[in-house]
């Protein structure tokens, strides 16, 4: 996303924001990382719906999202990086959805509900004109994860 970023001017205006961006695109990363061991049965991180059903269960209660909370409340932007969205914006962005998502299947809550400024950009970033043509597509409706790939997680 780095690289994209460049290309596009997208990784922030400024040495600061341009830091902020890169040290989020490591954080959203991690987050990332364990969504796709709890999407995947090929790591052992469970073996059965059940035990999926529980490891999903007690990661999205860790609230893996506080942090990004705290960015928006120190910054006090509409964006993690400034007035408008950076490549770590996108990326935070659908980790939260992939997250909704992953609450609903397993009727976990509002995982937006300790992290209102997280809510407002989830919904900010939805909203904007730029991608609305994307958010009404049926590209915007495929499977989160691979279904080919066998994930308990689609």
């Amino acid at each position: 996303l780095s690289y994209v970023g460049s290309r596009l001017r997208l990784n922030g205006g400024g040495s600061g924001a341009r830091l902020l961006n890169e040290q989020l695109l490591c954080e959203i990363y991690d987050v990332r990382n364990i969504m796709i061991e709890l999407s995947y049965s090929f790591k052992t991180v469970y073996r059965t719906e059940a035990e999926h059903a529980e490891k999903s269960i007690k990661h999205l209660e860790s609230n893996p999202f506080n942090k990004f909370e705290a960015v928006l409340e120190k910054t006090a932007t509409d964006f993690f990086c400034g007035k408008g969205p950076c490549t770590s914006d996108f990326h935070i962005w659908e980790m939260l959805d992939q997250h909704r998502l992953l609450s609903e299947k397993h009727n976990n809550g509002d995982i937006f509900a300790d992290i209102p400024k997280c809510k407002a950009f989830y919904d900010r970033f939805r909203a904007l004109p730029q991608l609305e043509k994307y958010f009404a597509s049926d590209d915007y409706k495929l499977p989160v994860n691979n279904p080919i790939a066998n994930a308990c997680f689609m």
